[in-house]
């Protein structure tokens, strides 16, 4: 598997659990993740969904052992909130798990803001 593929894929999941968990949403089937990211982002409107759900079972592994994600009975569950933050040295945007060290997932810079919200 392509580490930039799952870097990437592991990026837009962490984005739309993000914005799931903002809307009040906290449990998720597995199963309807791709064909989710596939409705949702235009990256992956055109990918191969078997590929993709191969690649996501590497990067819900992988949020599971950070503690970012819990395997329920048929189901993901997020145990606390992810906070958007962005990376004082290269601007990347992180969603970040309580559970993890705060630290840029890009470069591993220690010092990360709050990510500006909407201007009203």
């Amino acid at each position: 598997m392509p580490d930039t593929a799952i870097r990437e894929l592991d990026w837009y999941l962490r984005d739309h659990l993000f914005r799931q968990s903002n809307a009040g949403k906290a449990a998720f089937r597995r199963e309807s993740l791709p064909s989710e990211m596939a409705g949702l982002y235009l990256r992956y409107r055109n990918a191969d969904l078997q590929q993709l759900s191969e690649t996501m079972t590497y990067v819900l592994e992988a949020l599971v052992a950070k503690k970012v994600l819990e395997w329920g009975s048929n189901e993901l569950t997020l145990p606390g909130r992810l906070a958007r933050l962005q990376c004082a040295k290269c601007f990347y945007i992180n969603y970040l798990a309580d559970a993890e060290q705060r630290a840029c997932l890009r470069c591993q810079h220690g010092e990360l803001h709050d990510f500006p919200g909407k201007k009203a």
